[in-house]
């Protein structure tokens, strides 16, 4: 029986201490498994217990994470046990959570690949995983006229279709003569109702031989401003929340689009069939677009990660010749392993470009923020750049204080930004021109400049840097090289920082790129 516990137990369990000292733990626990955990203590072993556990002594339900060691004396005796107990119910929520939204993703996938089912076939599949994502029993969806007055069942959950006792059930419903379920439309909101047998002067009454509702919940599906459709679940054993509406919400969202794309490309097959021979093999050359936009995605992403492997061995054997570790070069020797090793850096800079680009458009760029100094991630950018530097003749002034104040950053994607910003500097100077690194503190900002006295950029020009892909012209990327998506990264690194960047410049006299973010 327990003899001691402290207050945070208490606090777990939603009891007073003296309900909890003197209760016996081996025979009044009614939970199989929480008494098989209690009693392998009495057998010297240690138990465990993780679940959703009913509280004997107040009744509480919870989420709990339950430890148990037998306490064994010197001499070997058992004189008791220890239970060490965590509440794990926000963790269990949170995981529950991070399921749906799994689960929800894994359906609209599914969804995605649908487009070659009917869509009756759709619809009926979108309605019975939002009646698994919400835990309801029963659901349905109904789509909405042009001006918003008649909604058409098109779907019932298998459920609700065995439980229903109706004959010639009714298809259409004008929305003056709906009852609470119409609410979502004439609201443009989602209307939850957890007591459905609760008095309510919208409701029309059960028509004889429906089925019973106990809960219920629907949100209105737009499409722009025009809500295009209904769609409810009910019935769930525990009441609905803002998470039901939210996953409801996102898997009709993405059955809409499935649907409109469907629908499209019905219309466009359709078109495609009427036209004549030479159409036909138009349509089979916009195949071919479509197929190689998808294999374009596709190599950027998967090319550009073969590439990275074997190029971190290439890199590191060739910095091993380089510097002699692996036999003494002539001066002509060194001369072009140094052009290799200077166009390998070139090539991995480009490779993190494609994956970063390619991180961009499906979303997976993460940031790791931390306190940094901005003065050793430049010390470290001007040092990577020396042979380049040295090698067009060129002079580098780092005028950055060791002493500015630390910003929250991802070191790595801020070297990536400020590599670039020299990288151009370097590119667009002449030989023996200069580059100047300058930061200071400006309000609650750092600010960072990267000049050059090199070709400069005509005004007007500017304002167009930052696109992807873009190049002042075709004889700036034939004599400077590049693939114009240096300065679109910098400025989605700076930005993730919550900075902003901008650049002025003078045609022959050189460009600033200035940079600030906040300490």
């Amino acid at each position: 029986m327990i003899t001691h516990c402290n207050d945070k137990f208490l606090e777990i369990i939603s009891a007073s201490r003296k309900d909890v000292i003197g209760f016996n733990m081996a025979t009044s626990i009614r939970d199989e498994k929480m008494r098989d955990a209690v009693k392998a203590v009495l057998s010297r072993k240690p138990g465990h217990y993780e679940g959703k556990y009913c509280t004997v002594i107040s009744g509480k339900v919870i989420f709990i994470k339950a430890d148990y060691n037998p306490n064994i004396s010197e001499e070997g005796t058992l004189l008791g046990g220890i239970g060490i107990f965590e509440d794990i119910t926000r963790r269990k929520e949170a995981e529950d959570a991070w399921k749906l939204d799994e689960y929800r993703l894994e359906t609209l996938l599914q969804l995605n690949q649908m487009t070659d089912r009917s869509m009756q076939k759709i619809v009926d599949f979108a309605r019975e995983e939002a009646v698994r994502l919400t835990q309801s029993q029963v659901g349905y969806i109904a789509f909405v006229n042009e001006d918003e007055s008649v909604l058409t069942m098109h779907s019932w959950s298998q459920a609700a279709m065995l439980e229903c006792k109706i004959r010639d059930k009714p298809i259409v419903y004008t929305l003056k003569t709906t009852g609470l379920w119409g609410e979502a439309l004439r609201q443009r909101k989602p209307i939850i109702t957890n007591d459905y047998n609760v008095p309510n002067p919208l409701k029309k009454g059960y028509p004889k031989d429906h089925m019973k509702l106990t809960r219920h919940m629907n949100i209105p599906v737009f499409d722009g401003e025009r809500v295009v459709a209904v769609a409810g679940v009910g019935n769930k054993d525990e009441e609905y929340d803002e998470s039901d509406v939210r996953q409801l919400t996102l898997l009709m969202e993405g059955m809409w689009r499935i649907i409109q794309r469907k629908q499209s490309e019905e219309a466009l097959q359709k078109y495609a069939n009427e036209l004549s021979e030479v159409n036909k093999e138009l349509e089979k050359v916009n195949d071919d677009l479509k197929s190689l936009d998808v294999m374009k995605n596709e190599f950027l992403s998967n090319i550009s990660h073969e590439l990275k492997t074997p190029l971190v061995s290439i890199k590191g054997y060739v910095e091993l010749v380089f510097d002699g570790s692996l036999g003494t070069l002539n001066e002509q020797q060194k001369k072009a392993v140094n052009i290799v090793l200077r166009n390998s850096e070139r090539l991995r800079r480009l490779i993190e470009s494609l994956l970063f680009i390619s991180g961009l458009e499906s979303r997976a760029i993460q940031y790791h923020i931390e306190k940094v100094r901005i003065a050793e991630i430049i010390d470290n950018v001007v040092n990577d750049v020396n042979l380049q530097i040295e090698d067009k003749g060129l002079l580098i002034e780092n005028n950055v204080p060791e002493n500015l104040p630390l910003i929250n950053g991802d070191k790595a994607r801020l070297s990536d930004m400020l590599t670039n910003l020299v990288d151009n500097a370097i590119k667009f100077t002449p030989s023996e021109g200069r580059i100047i690194l300058n930061a200071y503190e400006e309000e609650d900002d750092l600010h960072i400049e990267v000049k050059d006295t090199g070709i400069g950029i005509p005004k007007e020009l500017i304002p167009n840097l930052f696109q992807r892909f873009y190049q002042v012209d075709a004889s700036i990327k034939r004599r400077y090289g590049g693939t114009g998506v240096g300065l679109y990264i910098c400025k989605n690194i700076v930005e993730a920082h919550k900075g902003n960047i901008w650049i002025e410049s003078e045609e022959e006299k050189g460009t600033t790129v200035h940079i600030r973010l906040p300490r």
